[in-house]
């Protein structure tokens, strides 16, 4: 067991050594749960770098990106398509949308689009023809559009939504901002050939498909933190009918085994093995602390479809100051 898990790091470290300097370029990270208005992905700096490894899938899916932006700070948007062999180039388009945008009424929107009230649309321009290109870290092939600099007409959020104008299915990189900083996911680095391999209709390629378990079967799961004065916090999570299982790690699912995601605002900061957690901080603007249980192949137990998960107003916790 402990010369398995020596090879195992052994490979991790020598992966991330050949693609760490490619995230100094991008922090890589991916869509294991499909994207939607409800669960967009929030960029946590709109001003560091970030390469979103996602799916167009299934046909006629939109996926959405949420990000803060100061007035006039100008972001960075832009489109890379992994080159598959023998497959075509995938096109799909984005459009982005928020507050004090003066909508495009010529925009060819889908109608599943989700725009708020009081918010303009425009779409992204990403130029006529993409650019074949070489990665040289990643030693990969990249179709490349056009970059886009997105100035904010205020501060405020701003939505980036993705799709394909013909329902097809495909991979993109979405990216967003310029700071390099290194980064990313790890979950991310370890699937990252993944994305070279088509898409297929009626294959889920989302790992995040759900555990559906009956709901006198599921486990229960509880959150609490506890500020540390000047040291962070410690997060407690119990669980019934649910053991962690760290050993178990991309294995087999098991009703009741696995381990959990931490969550602050939808964004994912941590993989827990155990019931306690020391979290350094928290963003200043944070509002919602989540738990989600996961089995061991990181599908989420779901009872109905819906996750076993825990919340919590950090304002309940700490009266507004995190």
């Amino acid at each position: 067991m402990r010369q398995s898990s020596t090879h195992a790091l052994l490979l991790t470290m020598l992966l991330l050594a050949l693609i760490a300097p490619a995230a100094l370029a991008h922090q890589p990270v991916c869509e294991f749960a499909d994207l939607s208005a409800r669960a967009p992905w929030r960029v946590p700096d709109a001003t560091i770098s970030y390469a979103y490894f996602g799916n167009v899938y299934p046909a006629g899916d939109v996926d959405y990106f949420r990000f803060q932006a100061e007035g006039e700070q100008s972001v960075l948007l832009s489109l890379s398509i992994p080159a598959i062999s023998d497959q075509a180039v995938f096109s799909p388009v984005m459009a982005v949308y928020g507050p004090g945008i003066k909508s495009d009424r010529n925009a060819q929107l889908p109608g599943s689009l989700e725009i708020p009230d009081g918010h303009g649309v425009n779409m992204v321009p990403l130029g006529a023809e993409p650019v074949y290109w070489f990665e040289p870290f990643s030693r990969k092939y990249f179709w490349n559009w056009d970059d886009y600099y997105f100035k904010a007409p205020e501060s405020s959020t701003y939505t980036v939504a993705l799709w394909h104008p013909q329902n097809e299915i495909g991979r993109y990189a979405f990216v967003i901002g310029q700071r390099e900083v290194f980064g990313g996911e790890r979950e991310c680095y370890e699937t990252y050939s993944s994305y070279w391999t088509p898409l297929e209709a009626g294959v889920n390629p989302y790992r995040d498909r759900g555990f559906e378990l009956a709901e006198d079967q599921a486990p229960v799961v509880d959150l609490q933190l506890f500020p540390l004065a000047g040291r962070g916090y410690n997060v407690r999570v119990q669980t019934l009918n649910f053991i962690f299982t760290p050993y178990n790690i991309d294995m087999d699912p098991v009703p009741g085994q696995g381990h959990a995601h931490l969550y602050v605002d939808g964004v994912k900061i941590a993989r827990l093995y155990g019931e306690w957690y020391h979290l350094g901080a928290l963003p200043a603007d944070a509002e919602v602390l989540t738990v989600a249980l996961y089995a061991n192949d990181h599908s989420p137990f779901t009872v109905d479809g819906l996750p076993v998960s825990a919340s919590l107003l950090l304002v309940d916790v700490m009266g507004g100051e995190a």
